[in-house]
């Protein structure tokens, strides 16, 4: 869990509400700034309550948030009214995207907003498409700071085995890459991590060996992927970007992954793609593991990428 901090001198800080995504966690250790995370459900009010109590006090000049959820973008634009901060918001895919009817009233009312913010924050450049003409000039890709994630050598898990970090979203093309490996890999162990509950559906697949591993601490989950043959990973939706992708970079692992714009453009080389309406495309990127390569070349070049994506979103925040 990470803490509350509460420090007179604060210059920045980043508010994050109900889940902490990584990615946030990653940008904090970037940027060296503080993390006001505050968990809590709808309608939000004791995290509303310590957000503005934390700006009360901590007078920051700048103030990034983590979006979803949508009150937050509108309860920091009411910050700024009365304090002054700057507000920066990250935009996840879950905040334009309508994969289900919950998200679609919790965000929707306030995408409008995100015009009113300083500065933008994407994932990726498609993400653009789904922005608004007045936000896209205050926009800026930054790609998730995967060289900041601590890569530890397994304690001593075999490498037979790929791994699918699951989060059960909608836009996730479980059930086509566990179908597909019921039918034609009957010998391949795979681990699934997170809570399969979230779509109990999925646990039709379990075989002994497709195992649902279920919810990991930090450490556990680290070790499974630092000693996998393999990462798989994927989204339906053409914005989205992943950070299990981005932890199978850090790791130097193989990458089989859902084609897309967005994670073409993000992920460039690295990957090998299937596309997820095509069991044949997906049969045909498993067979492909064993000789696949994480070429230096293609890490190299994200790695170059990403540095410069948080240059130049430092630079801007300096300016300020």
């Amino acid at each position: 869990m990470v803490a509350f901090t509460s420090n007179p001198k604060t210059k920045i800080a980043f508010v994050a509400w109900r889940r902490l995504s990584r990615r946030t966690t990653l940008l904090c250790k970037a940027l060296d700034v503080e993390l006001w995370y505050f968990p809590d459900r709808l309608p939000y009010l004791r995290a509303a309550y310590r957000t503005f109590n934390s700006v009360r006090k901590n007078r920051p000049k700048i103030l990034l948030i983590q979006l979803p959820q949508g009150p937050l973008l509108l309860q920091a634009l009411l910050l700024r009214i009365f304090f002054g901060c700057k507000i920066v918001a990250d935009v996840h895919s879950g905040f334009l995207m309508e994969w289900e009817w919950k998200s679609y009233l919790l965000n929707a009312p306030f995408r409008r907003l995100l015009r009113h913010a300083d500065q933008v924050l994407i994932h990726n450049s498609a993400m653009k498409e789904l922005l608004s003409n007045g936000t896209k000039d205050k926009t800026l890709v930054v790609y998730d700071p995967w060289p900041l994630i601590e890569v530890i050598p397994s304690k001593g898990n075999d490498g037979d085995y790929l791994v699918f970090p699951a989060s059960y979203h909608p836009d996730e093309p479980l059930e086509e890459v566990l179908a597909c490996i019921q039918k034609n890999f009957p010998e391949i162990r795979l681990y699934v991590t997170g809570d399969w509950r979230r779509r109990p559906s999925v646990k039709k697949y379990e075989s002994k060996n497709v195992i649902f591993t279920g919810f990991l601490s930090p450490e556990d989950y680290e070790d499974l992927i630092a000693g996998a043959k393999a990462i798989i990973s994927g989204t339906k939706e053409e914005y989205t970007a992943l950070m299990s992708a981005w932890e199978a970079v850090a790791h130097g692992k193989p990458l089989i992954l859902s084609d897309s714009k967005a994670l073409r453009e993000t992920l460039e080389d690295y990957p090998s793609y299937y596309d997820y309406n095509d069991p044949r495309s997906i049969k045909e990127a498993i067979e492909r593991i064993g000789d696949i390569q994480p070429y230096s070349s293609a890490r190299e070049a994200l790695l170059r990428k990403t540095m410069a994506s948080l240059d130049v979103l430092k630079s801007e925040l300096a300016r300020w």
